[in-house]
């Protein structure tokens, strides 16, 4: 069973850093751009207060309402699957680890949803 644990915890580990790339590269496209650490390995110690800062800032950007939820909603979410992982990894529990997943799939979208309208705004 250990195997299976340390496959799944592999895989949101690098979902985890997947999600953080695309809030590094929307917090880049946004209209105050925000920097994040870009190491190839970022310690949680400073990624957690980088993306907190993100979230306080959204409400910041010259955008949409709806772009500051999503720039926030991203963040949060992340955020929250940093912290199931973390639990997850001291004492593993599928439905910890769904979790983690599931609060990487809303981070995704939102995040995805704000790089398009970033996108399609850049233009204009």
């Amino acid at each position: 069973m250990a195997d299976h644990e340390d496959e799944v915890l592999s895989a949101l580990a690098h979902s985890i850093s997947v999600i953080y790339s695309i809030l590094v590269d929307v917090c880049g496209a946004l209209p105050v751009p925000i920097g994040l650490p870009t190491d190839r390995h970022i310690p949680v110690t400073d990624a957690v207060p980088a993306i907190k800062r993100v979230a306080a800032l959204a409400k910041d950007q010259p955008m949409g309402e709806t772009q500051e939820l999503q720039l926030y909603t991203g963040c949060i979410h992340l955020l929250a699957s940093i912290d199931l992982y973390a639990l997850c990894a001291t004492r593993y529990d599928d439905t910890r680890a769904e979790g983690v997943g599931a609060n990487l799939l809303l981070a995704e979208d939102a995040l995805k949803n704000l790089a398009l309208w970033l996108v399609i705004n850049e233009a204009d």
